[in-house]
């Protein structure tokens, strides 16, 4: 399944706003590098970014062949068709999504469990990232797990087609992955076959996690998608051992617009917040987009009164935020004005 700010096909410092609509082709865009953050730049370079291309490529073939070939051979369309559903993957997923009424959770869940459009869009994605044009979250967090959890269980939450739990698989970790989509869980099963690569599974529509079994979990572009956000995160920390890290992020889209009905939640203060009460405090930060999360005990004194703090700390960064935003409109609206005159 799918940060703040993930969804990019420019990964400059400034460019903060998250993409939607059409995935880049980056053979069409052929424009120089932008200014990276440190934390991107030294992913992108990284011996960890080889070890991901090698996840992803099949045999002599490149990374962009690799995907599309294993696309078409899996979902029987030509590779050519693959590559107009990867680029195109969003409208194709409102199809899927106005097929049925998403009033309630369990209809919600119903889309994810079938869902056939996001294979294409998490694997054009993971090319994206090998290539530059995307955010190397998967990299990220392997490159942080490997240097600083001392134990090799790992959950990769939201696994989607197992792209990062191939990943943290290669560098000696036991993974396991947990998705909600059956179509997703399936494809993942069967690309990893075919790689050499096998982890276990859970269903979450039928399955929960395990107590006190992960030292790593990570939840990337999946926690915005949860009908239940506070249950969710407290699983996460049930199954995560105590001082274990949880990396995760937030595609927070702020309108309800084309392709922004799967996305559940507006507020990343909010979330943030709610995913700490579980019992989690922050540590890192990379590139302003993953955020880390280190397990602790909820119910100690200390912690419930940092919680009741944060809570007013939120309402005012909230309430400087909606002030900008509205500073913006204002801004954006004169200027709209000044040029029609």
């Amino acid at each position: 399944m799918r940060t703040t700010n993930a969804r990019r096909t420019a990964l400059s410092i400034n460019d903060t706003l998250a993409s939607q609509g059409v995935h880049v082709d980056p053979t069409l865009n052929t424009s120089a590098s932008p200014a990276w953050h440190p934390d991107i730049a030294e992913a992108v370079d990284s011996p960890e970014m080889a070890t991901f291309r090698s996840v992803l490529t099949v045999g002599d073939q490149d990374v962009r062949t690799s995907v599309l070939q294993e696309l078409a051979e899996y979902h029987g369309y030509t590779p050519d068709e693959c590559l107009e559903r990867c680029l195109h993957w969003e409208d194709w997923s409102v199809e899927e999504w106005s097929a049925a009424d998403r009033s309630t959770p369990e209809a919600i869940q119903e889309f994810y469990q079938s869902v056939e459009s996001w294979a294409f869009d998490l694997m054009w994605y993971a090319y994206l990232q090998c290539s530059g044009h995307g955010f190397p979250g998967s990299v990220i967090a392997v490159r942080f797990a490997k240097s600083m959890v001392t134990g090799r269980d790992h959950l990769d939450f939201g696994s989607g087609t197992g792209t990062t739990a191939q990943l943290f698989m290669r560098f000696g970790f036991r993974t396991t992955m947990a998705d909600i989509s059956a179509p997703l869980l399936k494809y993942a099963a069967w690309r990893m076959e075919r790689h050499g690569d096998q982890a276990k599974q859970i269903h979450l529509t039928t399955a929960e996690l395990p107590t006190d079994a992960y030292d790593v979990i990570t939840a990337l572009d999946t926690l915005v998608h949860v009908t239940d956000f506070d249950a969710t995160a407290r699983d996460l920390h049930r199954a995560i051992r105590r001082g274990g890290y949880l990396l995760a992020n937030f595609d927070i889209r702020k309108d309800d617009g084309h392709g922004s009905q799967w996305h559940l939640y507006d507020d990343f203060y909010d979330v943030d917040h709610r995913l700490r009460a579980a019992g989690f405090v922050r540590t890192h930060n990379f590139a302003g987009v993953t955020n880390c999360y280190r397990a602790v005990d909820p119910t100690r004194r200390g912690f419930k009164l940092a919680m009741a703090a944060d809570t007013a700390v939120v309402a005012v960064k909230r309430t400087k935020d909606r002030g900008r935003a509205k500073l913006r409109g204002a801004r954006s609206k004169l200027r709209n004005m000044l040029r029609s005159n």
